[in-house]
């Protein structure tokens, strides 16, 4: 969950299509807050309305859509050759990707607002969906079969998608406590107190846990003994983008309308950005060079990562709260506006 790509992007981007993934309802905001994934040609991305559409990524074409009864927020992810996302219906779903056919789901007590994560261990090749829900658990579950392998039980809603490294899965919710667990047995092995609501996944890096919370400040903390390394924030505007992590920094949106780049080893400010309105989405680091968001001003924005200076911007119109996706040639993002958009990296 570093939020990072080895593509190196040439800007200016060239829009390549659009996609529609619903019509707007009145009064609805928010319409596509869910990042899109990409395997094998084909994009795979789901929408407010119950919708989850996989379409061909040259041309935006739709190959297949499956529908549900709730919204998908949440990234899916690829198990094998299933496709797998949770529903604010209350069910993980997984579909062969290649034709949209139901392959098995798995009903937990409340909305899932977040992002699936695999897991696969390393001896016996299995793999493993690690995803939680709004009735307090974190669930492993076979990727094969939906099979329920181990719950993780905490004190309040999880929003975010679950973190897994050096053998750990790290996750934060609206309890405000980092749980770290063992990826293979679900086994709590501590809580760190951050003291606000995590509204989305934390990084892992080197041993160091990093995340960005309600509590206006973005922290670095020791997955080893919980200590914390430091903490970042001087104002008092709440971060729900999840943090990404390249080399020596830390980049991060804030609702203070501000890019942050932050030194991983001081938790000194490197640099910052000024958007027109908050940022929600989470960046991707792309080879090294830049560093590519969306805000609420309605922009997508790419940032020189050692600067911060402005490399290009792309308006949208609306909102743009997801992730980047970036493969091979293309950067796909959606926004408010329930459109899908895709650019062809530049000459």
């Amino acid at each position: 969950m570093t939020g990072t790509s080895p593509v190196i992007l040439k800007y200016p981007l060239e829009p390549a299509w659009q996609f529609k993934t619903m019509e707007k309802p009145k009064g609805q905001g928010e319409m596509l807050v869910s990042s899109p994934i990409v395997r094998g040609g084909k994009v795979f991305v789901g929408c407010k309305d119950g919708k989850f559409f996989c379409l061909d990524l040259a041309t935006g074409k739709e190959l297949w859509k499956a529908e549900a009864k709730g919204a998908f927020d949440g990234a899916a992810a690829f198990a094998g050759d299933l496709v797998v996302a949770g529903c604010q219906d209350g069910f993980v779903y997984a579909w062969n990707a290649e034709t949209g056919k139901e392959a098995w789901k798995f009903e937990t007590d409340a909305e899932i607002h977040a992002a699936a994560n695999v897991w696969t261990d390393p001896e016996t090749k299995a793999q493993h969906i690690i995803i939680g829900s709004y009735d307090y658990n974190v669930y492993s579950l076979d990727a094969k079969t939906g099979k329920k392998e181990w719950a993780a039980e905490t004190g309040y809603y999880i929003n975010g998608g679950a973190a897994v490294g050096d053998g750990k899965v790290v996750f934060g919710g609206c309890d405000s406590v980092l749980h770290v667990h063992d990826v293979k047995t679900g086994k709590e092995e501590k809580q760190i107190e951050v003291g606000a609501y995590i509204g989305n996944n934390v990084s892992i890096a080197d041993g160091v846990i990093y995340v960005s919370h309600y509590g206006n400040r973005v922290g670095a903390y020791s997955i080893g003994d919980g200590m914390q390394v430091w903490e970042y924030g001087e104002r008092d505007f709440e971060y729900y983008a999840a943090p990404s992590i390249w080399e020596k920094t830390v980049f991060v949106g804030g609702r203070d309308k501000r890019f942050h780049a932050i030194d991983r080893v001081s938790g000194k400010q490197k640099w910052e950005f000024r958007a027109r309105d908050r940022i929600d989405s989470s960046a991707v680091v792309c080879g090294g060079q830049s560093v590519i968001f969306g805000s609420d001003d309605g922009y997508i924005y790419a940032l020189d990562l050692e600067k911060g200076s402005e490399l290009w911007r792309f308006e949208a119109g609306s909102p743009v709260k997801s992730s980047p996706a970036i493969a091979g040639e293309y950067v796909l993002f959606g926004a408010d506006d329930g459109l899908l958009y895709a650019f062809k990296n530049g000459k």
